[in-house]
């Protein structure tokens, strides 16, 4: 319990930061669905305003920010063993509060390429997860870096509660008559600036930096990523991290979608629908991560996990009642919070110490790399129906589980 509380302490600056960036990303998600796919919406017209075109656009949007993304996590994540986590995370912040800004004044000028451009701003500076995951690690013992991970995961979750809910109240002018979609986004652009402050006031750096000449190889990130592939651990990991990730990524980035076209979901409701998967991060992170911890190895959860969004991903489709999809994601929100604390413990484990920041700013290139993909090429195939990425997750989760006794051996 000392060592629980001690932690806490010392990790608050850093715990209060990622909650309130985990604002400003989850208030983005359901007003973009809204924007896109919302038949009140204006921001699409003419020939663009087609449902080809909408499902194309809307995952180019989440495309090119996770694809920017790749090119952007691994380099600041090796920076960061550089310069410092601290530095790194500044300059994380100022690209989302400029990211934030462009969009807010695409959705005023009706701008499908200002949007991109803030899109694309956001993708190359956002590493700060990957770079906050190895501040934690730099503060923790080796047998706390799970449970001590579940607390910036729990972070994480409180704010993703928070934002969709605030993101679907500062586009309703029902309650205010000058909210609309770029409320939300100049909302987050000052939650970025006061992010900033509190990072640079309150954050103690965690880790000491070794005196290098500083080196920035932009397209290190394919080097990168393709060295995550040579015979080893860490290979057995990341083939087994696509495969999950796609199938996360087909659930996460499209459900909102699916419910608005299949139950016309207002953006309110696809906004507690978002909050309700972040009180299932909750209950994971505050509970599960814990509770497993005890019963099975890292391994073991990641397995279960796998499968349990898995079963939840088919049931959302099976069951054919709209609000049975509110309580639904809460157990897939609880499953793959469960399941990343630990994945993040089995990445950290295939390298030593002094390549944490460079590991987690791997696993961050991959997980983008593989999101930006899903979002072009699922985007383009939803076309053929609003349940097809749902599908899609299912099976990539299902064979997530599957395959993991085969990709991890027992230690």
């Amino acid at each position: 319990m000392h060592s629980r509380l001690h932690f806490i302490i010392h990790a608050a600056p850093l715990l209060l930061v990622i909650f309130i960036d985990s604002i400003g990303l989850g208030l983005i998600i359901p007003v973009l669905s809204g924007l896109i796919f919302n038949p009140s919406s204006t921001f699409l017209s003419g020939n663009l305003n087609t449902p080809f075109m909408q499902n194309l656009i809307y995952g180019a949007v989440l495309g090119v920010f996770m694809l920017c993304w790749f090119f952007g996590a691994v380099v600041l994540g090796d920076l960061s063993d550089k310069i410092g986590r601290k530095k790194s995370l500044l300059i994380c912040l100022f690209g989302a509060f400029l990211s934030y800004i462009f969009s807010a004044i695409s959705v005023s000028m009706h701008s499908i390429s200002l949007l991109l451009l803030g899109r694309i701003i956001s993708g190359l500076t956002s590493g700060s997860q990957p770079i906050a995951q190895a501040a934690v690690i730099d503060m923790s013992h080796p047998e706390q870096k799970t449970r001590n991970m579940s607390y910036m995961y729990l972070s994480l979750s409180l704010g993703f509660i928070m934002g969709p809910l605030l993101g679907g109240i500062l586009a309703d002018n029902r309650i205010v008559s000058w909210f609309n979609f770029a409320t939300p986004f100049y909302f987050a652009a000052l939650l970025s600036l006061a992010n900033m402050l509190l990072l640079y006031g309150l954050f103690k750096e965690s880790f000491v930096a070794k005196k290098q000449k500083i080196r920035i190889q932009f397209f290190s990130a394919v080097k990168l990523f393709i060295s995550a592939f040579k015979p080893g651990k860490l290979k057995n990991m990341s083939i087994l991290y696509i495969i999950f990730i796609f199938g996360w990524a087909s659930f996460f980035s499209f459900c909102s979608a699916f419910l608005i076209k299949s139950y016309e979901f207002s953006p309110t409701q696809v906004s507690i629908y978002m909050s309700l998967m972040g009180v299932g991060f909750c209950i994971g992170n505050a509970f599960l991560v814990e509770l497993t911890s005890r019963w099975w190895s890292n391994r073991q959860i990641f397995a279960y996990a796998s499968l349990g969004c898995a079963v939840i991903a088919f049931l959302t489709i099976a069951i054919h009642h709209p609000f049975v999809n509110w309580f639904l994601v809460i157990g897939i929100g609880a499953f793959v919070a469960s399941s990343g604390p630990t994945v993040m413990s089995l990445f950290s484990d295939t390298v030593d110490k002094d390549s944490q920041g460079w590991v987690m700013g791997v696993m961050g290139s991959i997980m983008a790399l593989v999101w930006g993909i899903n979002g072009v090429v699922v985007g383009a195939l939803s076309s053929w129906g609003a349940a097809l990425p749902i599908y899609v997750a299912a099976l990539f989760l299902l064979l997530s589980a599957l395959l993991t006794p085969y990709f991890i051996r027992k230690n």
